[in-house]
């Protein structure tokens, strides 16, 4: 086979990711085989020579693959569902907060008033 070809060169690819030392490098084929052996397949090299079985087989897989993107996107939006909730909770906390303290100072300066307004009526 020529150098040139693409098929050399994906097999032959080896990622730039940093990895733990001692561990041998990642390389793309055994990415493959991992996704096979994800996919429960055995014998994959007589399931892949024959289409329509490989195809069933991919397809299978992919409902999975969808099946498992489905479930992390429902656990980001409960995830993002709570975020918005703490969020206001503590703005609703800080509304309260506020209100109280407002409501808090205008007692004061009625108080004041009245004191300091009794005054200047009776002098």
């Amino acid at each position: 086979m020529a150098e040139d070809n693409n098929v050399q060169k994906i097999k032959r690819w080896k990622p730039m990711s940093k990895r733990p030392i001692g561990r041998p490098k990642t390389r793309w084929e055994d990415d493959v085989l991992e996704d096979i052996r994800s996919m429960n397949v055995r014998n994959w090299k007589k399931v892949a020579q024959d289409r329509d079985s490989w195809k069933k087989a991919v397809e299978r897989d992919r409902t999975l693959h969808g099946l498992q993107s489905f479930i992390r996107r429902r656990r980001r939006r409960r995830r993002r569902r709570r975020r918005r909730r703490r969020r206001m909770r503590r703005k609703r906390r800080r509304r309260r907060k506020r209100r109280r303290r407002r409501k808090r100072r205008r007692r004061k300066r009625k108080r004041e008033e009245g004191e300091g307004g009794g005054e200047e009526k009776g002098g």
